[in-house]
């Protein structure tokens, strides 16, 4: 059977192959797709079609639709950027970050929606001072004007050259100077002062002596936002003993604590310990055996194991007892009496179970000996070197150089035991120096009357990717609450100056409306604040009036010389771009700014106006290498936007960002995940490309009332739901879903079904079936470049000049899906039959199936009464096929799976179309091809 089936189908090749001869004749006839869009492009005339794309259609799009909407009373959709640093080139990180914002806003356009898209710079700052000033030669750079001079001129040459990169990637905004912002604009920092002056009357911001983190190598006090961890720092792991007072007939008696910073020793005035812990006294063999130590009981086999001592309890006790004890200090040899005091934050999980408390070096030691009135002893200057005040023996000293040993080698009868330990330490994000944590008098922000505030205005922030969603929300809940305070007072020159007067002999803070009003008349006159460096107090910094005000001798005043911490500028950056109250509707960065600007936003609106600045927080990961590696110059993996851009273009960059950027807290750049974009953005490309051979110019869209064809009702569907499902995923941001999904709807229900089913239509057809065609494909190009524009505008924008070349850029049309596109019959009806095909193909192997006649014995009813609704004419389209015949189901009580029967059919195929037999009354061409040819004739 077989083999007279193929015998059969070679006689049937033979006559087709015989018939080319008369092929070229109605080459002329047939309609194929015909357009100037290139199929591809060399990276030069690339380079010059974005350029061009640039400036004709994306420069005027964000004005555009700004103007399209000044009438619509629907809410503006509002993105607040998070500025980055004016300090240098930009890195992958900053693509991630842009693209995804600008797919964000693109999308919103696409939709018919108003944007409110700000971009911004963060301008003030170290990391821009040591760049600006040269850290190999800061040291000599001292005069606070000439620092300001050179960073500010640092500050806007960095950011024209991240403006031209950001505008080159085709970010939609007005990138005009006075259209965006920066910090160091006058109106932006007379907003920040009147801002300060606003939190500080109400009691939000006040001036204290508290221990900060301080880095000595950058002279400042530094936020958690900027630190950074060194996971092999190497500190002394060092077991000392205090000794006791006498006490209930004990003589000998030493407290063990451990500490990994002995140079804290000079200023310890405390031992903690926990009074709901219990405690022992144990003998030490190995050492005096008349000498008894006092620590926690279910620390002592960690104190055997760290030590290779022997231990020998001696007696227990309940560490209430131990708020009666008092001790000497393990240098100061005049002070005998220093207290123990109880503390929850002493745990037995390490150490001992009794805590070296220093108020000047030590959060929880502050925080004790506060509410105990014990005074803050700092022995430590602002370059991490031991004041006159300390010891003798370490004034001078470096507390990270000789700190550690000398102290040690002072009190070396004391240490029990002296190791090192390897453990992550906090370090200074720029300087990649060590950090210490010193008291100081700084400016803070109160957190403790904010916390509760912020935390229920964060029930009602959405956290997007929602699969992240909970944990996010959970980690910025987390960095909030364990804050203990926000110090946001810098001791550096580069900045925005915190606008207050002091009392020289008393210290007394002396900040007013007046002052405030007249600082801020004056920076907007000028046009920086440089006059506060420049100007004496009796050199016109100050009216007659307000001198007056002033109550005392002018000769008794003194500026202040803190700056603001940058994450005060920039978590004020919500009060001067967004106005009128505006709430963002999102904020968009990477998940590093849990402890940076969500939270320095959260709190300055939650201080301000009690609500959160935002409505919604999207949180993207770190880009890294394929190895998993972090990118740096030091391990030379760094990839930059400009080399992917250069080497694919910028479509490819963005479309890289769109399917990796979104799903991953690592998002991995390689040449493979690139290539593996240029290669789709090629196929899509190419669809485009076949679509506006197909529907040529822009012409009149008329209803689909009149078109019989279920194909087109059913490509028609499906433009319907995957219009649907692609903005229900954008709003999510589930960006790389709309890749995939985009993928798929071309791959199959465009090209596999709808474009490979009417090619003989499309080609061979008459004017009628070809005018639906391209209609249908006609809103297939609309809707895919409506998708897609987000996401690759160069593209769409270079394709749609060939659709419609009169219009000023796909921004300037509305695209919508037609609710009565939906026809779930014709889903119904044309899946039914791609079912048949399905079956079909599995017994036709390499067959030309136009040379067969089937018939099909239908399964079930259904699928019979679903069939029947296709003419004959459109079910051999879909099924591909010469001839087709329905047969209804054998047992109709039964549902069984189609049987199909092929055979050969017994006639010539039409030279024209390839697809009909001709018939006997026919004469070189099908009866359909000779209608078509008499209708061009004529």
């Amino acid at each position: 059977m077989l083999r007279a089936f193929n015998a059969r189908l070679g006689l049937r090749l033979y006559c087709v192959k015989a018939a080319k001869k008369d092929v070229k004749k109605y080459t002329d006839t047939i309609n194929l797709p015909k357009t100037k869009f290139p199929n591809r492009l060399s990276a030069a005339k690339r380079e010059e079609q974005e350029r061009q794309t640039l400036n004709d259609q994306i420069a005027s799009a964000y004005e555009y639709q700004e103007r399209r909407h000044l009438a619509d009373e629907k809410p503006t959709f509002v993105l607040h950027d998070g500025p980055p640093y004016a300090n240098g080139q930009l890195h992958m990180g900053h693509a991630v970050n842009k693209i995804l914002k600008d797919i964000t806003l693109r999308q919103r356009v696409a939709h018919g929606q108003k944007v409110n898209y700000i971009p911004g710079w963060d301008c003030h700052g170290l990391p821009i001072e040591l760049k600006a000033t040269n850290a190999t030669d800061r040291g000599s750079h001292t005069d606070p004007l000439d620092i300001r001079q050179k960073s500010r001129k640092f500050a806007l040459e960095a950011v024209q050259s991240q403006k031209d990169e950001f505008r080159s990637w085709g970010i939609l905004a007005n990138w005009q100077r006075d259209q965006i912002y920066m910090t160091f604009q006058p109106e932006f920092i007379a907003n920040q002062l009147k801002m300060f002056y606003d939190l500080y009357e109400r009691g939000l911001v006040y001036r204290d002596l508290k221990p900060v983190y301080w880095s000595p190598s950058s002279r400042t006090a530094l936020a958690e936002a900027e630190l950074e961890y060194d996971a092999k720092h190497i500190s002394p792991s060092v077991y000392l003993r205090f000794k006791l007072n006498p006490h209930a007939g004990f003589k000998s008696i030493y407290a063990l604590v451990w500490t990994t910073t002995p140079w804290t020793l000079p200023s310890n005035q405390a031992i903690c310990f926990n009074s709901s812990l219990e405690y022992v006294l144990i003998k030490l063999p190995d050492r005096n055996p008349n000498d008894l130590y006092l620590i926690a009981a279910a620390l002592v086999t960690d104190f055997k194991a760290a030590t290779q001592l022997e231990c020998e309890i001696v007696h227990k006790f309940d560490g209430s007892l131990l708020n009666q004890l008092s001790y000497h200090h393990p240098i100061d040899i005049e002070q005998t009496q220093l207290p123990f005091f109880d503390a929850k934050h002493v745990q037995d999980n390490k150490g001992t179970g009794l805590v070296h408390t220093a108020p000047a070096h030590g959060p929880d030691d502050f925080l004790i000996c506060l509410s105990k009135k014990i005074p803050v002893k700092c022995f430590v200057d602002e370059s991490g070197i031991y004041t006159k005040e300390a010891p003798d023996f370490l004034v001078g000293q470096s507390v990270l150089g000789q700190g550690n040993s000398l102290v040690l080698r002072h009190i070396a009868k004391d240490v029990v035991q002296a190791t090192q330990l390897e453990h992550s330490y906090p370090i200074d994000w720029r300087t990649k120096e060590p950090v210490i944590v010193r008291a100081s008098e700084q400016w803070f922000i109160n957190t403790e009357k904010l916390k509760g505030p912020a935390a229920a205005a964060l029930d009602q922030v959405e956290v997007y990717p929602r699969v992240n969603a909970e944990a996010s929300k959970k980690a910025l809940l987390n960095q909030l609450q364990k804050r203990p305070y926000w110090c946001i007072s810098r001791q550096r020159a580069w900045g925005v100056p915190i606008p207050v007067l002091y009392r020289r002999d008393t210290g007394k803070v002396i900040v007013n409306r007046a002052l405030i009003d007249h600082l801020c008349a004056r920076l907007i006159n000028e046009g920086n604040m440089d006059f506060w460096w420049s100007k004496t107090l009796d050199d016109k910094l100050l009216t007659a009036e307000i001198v007056k005000d002033l109550n005392c001798d002018i000769d008794l005043i003194v500026k202040g010389k803190d700056i603001f911490d940058i994450w005060f500028d920039s978590g004020s950056t919500w009060s001067a771009v967004l106005q009128g109250g505006q709430v963002a509707d999102l904020y968009l960065e990477g998940y590093d700014q849990f402890t940076g600007w969500f939270q320095s936003s959260l709190l300055t609106s939650i201080a301000a106006r009690n609500t959160a600045p935002y409505k919604a927080l999207f949180v993207h990961g770190f880009t890294v290498d394929e190895k998993g590696h972090k990118m740096s110059k030091s391990l030379g993996n760094v990839i930059s936007p400009k080399q992917i851009t250069k080497k694919y273009g910028t479509d490819v960059l963005r479309w890289w960002v769109a399917s990796h950027g979104t799903q991953n807290m690592s998002i991995t750049v390689s040449d493979k995940l690139l290539q593996q974009s240029a290669d789709n953005l090629s196929k899509i490309r190419g669809i485009l490309r076949y679509l506006n051979g197909v529907i040529g110019e822009k012409q009149k869209l008329t209803s689909h009332q009149n078109d019989e064809s279920y194909l087109n009702k059913y490509l028609l569907s499906n433009i319907l739901d995957f219009d649907a499902e692609i903005e229900n995923l954008y709003n999510n941001y589930e960006y790389n879903r709309v890749v995939a999904s985009i993928q798929n709807f071309i791959a199959n229900q465009v090209s596999a079904i709808y474009v490979h089913l009417i090619k003989d239509r499309l080609y061979c057809g008459h004017s009628q079936e070809l005018a639906a065609i391209r209609q249908t494909l006609t809103h297939c190009y609309r809707h895919l470049c409506k998708t897609l524009w987000p996401i690759v505008p160069f593209l769409v924008e270079e394709s749609w000049r060939h659709y419609d070349p009169k219009s000023d850029g796909f921004h300037t049309d509305s695209i919508l899906a037609d609710p009565n596109w939906r026809n779930a019959k014709s889903l119904q009806i044309v899946n039914a039959a791609l079912d048949i095909k399905r079956l079909l193909n599995q017994q036709s192997g390499d067959v030309n199936t136009w040379l067969l006649d089937i018939t099909i014995q239908c399964g079930n009813p259904k699928q019979f009464e679903l069939l029947r609704e296709l003419r004959n004419s459109e079910l051999c389209e879909i099924l591909q096929v010469g001839a087709v015949s329905l047969q209804q189901p054998m047992d109709v009580e039964l549902c069984q799976e189609a049987k199909v029967n092929l055979k050969i059919l017994n006639s010539t195929i039409c030279p024209r179309c390839r697809r009909y037999s001709l018939q006997p009354n026919d004469h070189e061409t099908c009866s359909r091809c000779s209608l078509v040819l008499k209708a061009v004739e004529s």
